[in-house]
């Protein structure tokens, strides 16, 4: 999340696990990173908009409910809330989640 916020990201080239010694068990890719002019979440904003993500990663393999309700001290039941009104269903995983659905979770959470 914070790269994409600050960065434009470019995948380049695939670099397979033969070249390297010795070899992974996955395959690379080089990326490059063009700093932003204008961060997608301006500044008054980054604080928060990254407790947010920072807690619906929190617990990787869990539901957004639970990594929400969790990392943020809020019930269940408010994270919920907070995902319905935001339009994301409460059984979502923090990496399916777009920049733009955090920005609408953080919303929503300023407005609880």
């Amino acid at each position: 999340m914070s790269v994409q916020v600050f960065a434009e990201v470019s995948w380049i080239l695939g670099v397979p696990r033969q070249f390297f010694t010795p070899p992974p068990k996955v395959d690379s890719q080089v990326v490059v990173l063009r700093t932003r002019n204008n961060p997608l979440i301006i500044p008054e904003d980054q604080r928060d908009f990254f407790r947010i993500v920072k807690a619906g990663f929190s617990a990787k393999r869990k539901k957004l409910r639970s990594s929400l309700s969790g990392g943020l001290g809020i019930d269940k039941s408010v994270a919920e809330e907070l995902l319905k009104n935001a339009g994301i269903s409460p059984d979502a995983r923090a990496e399916d989640l777009a920049i733009e659905d955090w920005k609408k979770l953080l919303k929503e959470w300023r407005a609880l």
